[in-house]
């Protein structure tokens, strides 16, 4: 019996030692590169859990694998093997110690939540989600974004509303995901630790539009975030105003080339005839778009689904919605 359970051990040894090599080389094929402190003991309680498991994979797997091969019936057996009835010391040791793993993974996960959602931080983003669009505010410094610059080293407190459906905040290399909720602000807190270009995306299926639902995020240098800062002052003319607001608010469902996405292209929009779902047509003019601007379900041009969203004064000002009407009457065929 004790050659029989050296050889297993052997076996299972083996088996977690390979597996293991696997997990330890393969953890950074799988996953993108990490670029957040918070992130850092996410990737710990992960590679843990990678190992546990490949652990007990190889285990149950490694103990059946060599009862299958060296106890299996021979040709020339005719008679059962011996019947074992129950093992007390066995049934406890195998209910107790994944006991004491699941409650060990919930102290450290727990430990971490609150380490992650501690109420520290440098500065504010307010993100506002909506079909299917990002828009992001620097109350600090009194912008609006439709990019997500932030500043490496600080701690960041994103404030997260949704306007219309659930949607949730999700950049991979920050490995933290936050959903957004409909009447309810959820908060997320990221300190980004790398430089570069990154991708934010909605994971939760939004509607038809949910797979163009991303923006740029860019993580800088603290100097660099200044200095973009400088730029993102709200420029004088009308008509640059309003292609920056067209950019921020309308571009992921309005195309300015004549290409169909969720939403009417805007090129040559000004003056060009519509019909609606009902059949009526009309003229798109200045009362038109603010028309369209403020109460969108008012008048759905046929071909198009009602989805979209409305702006009221406190999303864009009067000055801002008369900016967008001067800058798509430039937009000519």
């Amino acid at each position: 019996m004790k050659r029989h359970l050296m050889r297993a051990v052997i076996l299972v040894l083996i088996l977690a030692g390979g597996l293991g090599y696997l997990v330890y080389t393969g953890f950074e094929v799988f996953v993108p590169p990490l670029a957040s402190q918070e992130g850092t003991r996410i990737d710990q309680l992960l590679r843990f859990q990678f190992f546990l498991i490949a652990a007990i994979f190889s285990l149950v797997v490694g103990l059946a694998v060599y009862a299958v091969l060296v106890f299996r019936r021979r040709g020339d057996e005719e008679e059962a093997g011996e019947y074992i009835h129950g093992n007390p010391t066995l049934e406890i040791t195998w209910t107790v110690i994944p006991l004491l793993i699941v409650l060990g993974l919930s102290a450290v996960t727990t430990r971490d939540f609150f380490w992650m959602r501690r109420p520290d931080y440098d500065m504010v983003v307010k993100v506002t989600g909506q079909q299917f669009a990002w828009i992001f505010e620097y109350p600090d410094y009194g912008i609006k974004s439709a990019e997500l610059v932030v500043p490496t080293g600080k701690r960041i407190k994103f404030e997260l509303q949704s306007v219309d459906v659930i949607h949730s905040f999700w950049v991979p290399e920050w490995r933290v995901k936050e959903d957004l909720v409909p009447g309810l602000t959820t908060y997320v807190y990221i300190t980004p630790t790398q430089e570069g270009e990154f991708k934010l995306r909605c994971a939760e299926l939004c509607g038809v539009g949910h797979a163009t639902m991303r923006a740029p995020v860019r993580v800088v240098s603290p100097e660099a975030f200044e200095a973009w800062v400088a730029e993102q002052m709200p420029p004088a003319d009308p008509v640059a105003l309003g292609e920056k607001l067209v950019s921020q608010y309308c571009a992921s469902c309005h195309s300015l080339d004549g290409s169909q996405r969720v939403g009417p292209t805007f090129l040559g929009i000004f003056g060009r005839e519509v019909t609606f779902t009902d059949g009526t047509t009309a003229t798109v003019d200045e009362d038109y778009i603010r028309e369209s601007i403020r109460e969108p379900q008012a008048k759905v041009v046929e071909g198009f689904q009602p989805i979209m969203p409305p702006f009221g004064p406190d999303r864009l000002s009067d000055e801002e919605v008369d900016a967008i009407i001067a800058f798509l009457k430039t937009l000519e065929k």
